[in-house]
């Protein structure tokens, strides 16, 4: 796939957009460089972006209109929400040098891909020290999400979750937490008194509601407060 050089990660990105005929939502980043502003002119570096065409997109953008010179850009100019794609292009660039950033700080540093659906975008952060960036318990990796997300309600007024993975994480994340979930779901069953989970981040506590909402043996709700926040589970209205 063409790479694509910019003075920082948006405007690379959005040459790759312009030159591929493709929306933000259609195309994965992977940053090859987040490129350096310098000092005086001394130490300056490009940034580098390799923008790869999402599957189900790619048969569609095709057919070509280059007959007309004057047909792209007419056609281009008034799609509707045009302004919102460039914020996101921006948002996700500066997002992408933000987590860049700090990962190098504190010695992890990364190579970072996005890929997007409806409701949620997720940075794929790709680093030899996997363990030292997830942290004990997730806790490096849910921090660096949490600024994460904090940084992009800040910056944008819709809905979107930003989800950090490292390698396989969050899927292995996920089972233990189910099966934590289950376990807890069985002591309930069997004293009829409610369990109460460890603390876990919010992405995770709504792993435990989804996974138990079918079981008609117990129920589920939060205590607590911040980072000591917990799932309860207790017997529900069938025991």
């Amino acid at each position: 796939m063409p790479t694509y050089e910019g003075s920082d990660m948006q405007a690379a990105i959005a040459e790759g957009l312009r030159a591929m005929h493709l929306t933000r939502d259609e195309v994965t980043i992977d940053v090859l460089e987040a490129g350096k502003k310098g000092f005086l002119g001394f130490g300056r570096r490009a940034a580098l972006v390799r923008l790869t065409p999402n599957e189900q997109v790619a048969p569609t953008k095709q057919p070509t209109q280059v007959h007309s010179t004057q047909a792209p850009k007419t056609k281009e100019a008034p799609v509707s929400g045009s302004a919102k794609q460039e914020s996101e292009v921006a948002i996700t660039a500066k997002l992408i040098a933000y987590l860049t950033a700090i990962t190098t700080q504190i010695g992890t540093p990364v190579r970072i891909q996005v890929t997007h659906d409806h409701r949620s975008s997720t940075y794929h952060l790709k680093t030899d020290k996997q363990g030292l960036l997830i942290g004990k318990h997730g806790k490096t990796i849910n921090a660096l999400q949490d600024l994460a997300q904090t940084y992009y309600d800040h910056h944008m007024k819709g809905k979107q979750t930003i989800i950090l993975e490292v390698g396989d994480y969050r899927q292995r994340r996920a089972a233990i937490v189910n099966h934590l979930a289950d376990k807890a779901a069985r002591e309930v069953v069997a004293t009829g008194k409610p369990v109460f989970l460890e603390p876990m981040p919010a992405f995770e506590r709504k792993i435990v509601h989804g996974h138990l909402a079918a079981n008609r043996h117990v129920k589920t709700h939060s205590e607590g407060q911040g980072n000591r926040r917990a799932v309860v589970v207790e017997p529900g209205r069938i025991f």
